[in-house]
C-alpha cells in the first residue's frame, strides 16, 4: 500500500522529509571532521588574533616595510647600487692587491690553531704565572743593581807636548778627538773624561799654573793653582778626572782639549795623554 502525503508549499512532506534526512547525514559527517584537536585549534582563534588580518594593522605593516625597501636612497635597489660601486675592479685592485692576497694565503689551519686556547693563549697564561709580580722584581734588581751587568770600554789619544812661555790667558796643550764606538745593542750609561799630564818646569822660575779640560767643546773643568813650582827645575805628574756623560752622548768623535796657564814667561813643557772611558750595560 502507497502513501500519500498532502502537498505543503509546493512541496510534500516526502520531499521534506528527504531534505531534513540528507541535511542531518551531512551534519553527521561534519561532525566527525570536528575531532577535540581541530575543535582547540579552533579556540585559539580570538577577535585580537583576528583584528591583525584587519587592513590597518598586519597588511599595512608590510606596505610600510614593502614602501622602505623600495625606497630610493635607502631601499634595495639603492643598496644594490652602492654595493656595486664599491666592489668595482678598480676598489678590489686599491683593497686586494697581490701582495694582500699573499699575506692571506700565509693564514693556515696549523697557524690559526695556535691561537686556540691551549696553545699560544695557554703558553702566555702559563708564564705569566710563572713570571709573578715577586719574580718580576728580580729581574728589575738585575737590570738596574747588579754591578757585573755592566762593561766599561776604555779610549786613549795620541800623545800631545807643547811647550809654553808665555802668561795672560788660558792655551791649549792639544787637542784630540776620540772616536766612541760601542758594541751593538749597548746602552750608554756614563763616560768619564782623564787627562794625564806631565808637567816639567824647564828653569829655576817659580811657577803657579792653572788648568782646564774641555770635552766636546764644553768645559767640565777648572781649576787654579793646580800645580805649583817653587824657584827650581822640576817634573811633576797630575790627573784630571771629570764625569762627561752629558758630552758624550752615543757613538762618534768627541773632542778632548785640556788648557793651561802658566804664571811666569819661561819655558813650561806639557805632554797629554786623553782618556775616555765609557760605562755601558748590553741588553
Amino acid at each position: 500500500m502507497t502513501l500519500h502525503y498532502p502537498a505543503v508549499g509546493g512541496a510534500t512532506v516526502t520531499d521534506i522529509a528527504e531534505k531534513v534526512w540528507t541535511f542531518l547525514d551531512l551534519i553527521g559527517r561534519k561532525l566527525t571532521n570536528l575531532d577535540d584537536t581541530r575543535a582547540a585549534r579552533i579556540d585559539q582563534i580570538t577577535a585580537a588574533r583576528m583584528s591583525e588580518l584587519d587592513p590597518a594593522n598586519m597588511p599595512g605593516d608590510i606596505d610600510v616595510i614593502l614602501a622602505r625597501l623600495d625606497n630610493a636612497t635607502f631601499g634595495l635597489n639603492a643598496l644594490r647600487t652602492r654595493i656595486l660601486e664599491r666592489l668595482s675592479k678598480a676598489d678590489f685592485d686599491t683593497k686586494l692587491p697581490d701582495a694582500r692576497a699573499a699575506l692571506i694565503d700565509q693564514i693556515t689551519a696549523a697557524r690559526m690553531s695556535e691561537l686556540d686556547p691551549a696553545n699560544i693563549p695557554g703558553d702566555i697564561d702559563l708564564l705569566l704565572t710563572r713570571l709573578s709580580a715577586v719574580r718580576a722584581t728580580y729581574l728589575d734588581y738585575l737590570n738596574t743593581k747588579l754591578p757585573l751587568m755592566e762593561l766599561e770600554q776604555p779610549y786613549v789619544s795620541t800623545p800631545s807636548q807643547v811647550t809654553l812661555n808665555t802668561t795672560g790667558s788660558d792655551q791649549s796643550l792639544g787637542s784630540r778627538n776620540i772616536t766612541v764606538a760601542l758594541p751593538s745593542g749597548a746602552t750608554r750609561r756614563k763616560a768619564i773624561a782623564l787627562a794625564l799630564i806631565i808637567v816639567r818646569n824647564a828653569t829655576d822660575t817659580e811657577q803657579d799654573i792653572d788648568f782646564n779640560l774641555k770635552v766636546a767643546g764644553a768645559t767640565i773643568f777648572t781649576q787654579d793653582d793646580v800645580v805649583t813650582f817653587t824657584a827650581a827645575k822640576g817634573t811633576t805628574v797630575i790627573s784630571i778626572t771629570q764625569d762627561c756623560t752629558t758630552q758624550v752622548t752615543g757613538d762618534g768623535a768627541f773632542a778632548i782639549e785640556a788648557e793651561a796657564q802658566i804664571s811666569a814667561a819661561q819655558n813650561v813643557t806639557f805632554t797629554v795623554v786623553y782618556f775616555l772611558f765609557v760605562e755601558y750595560r748590553m741588553s
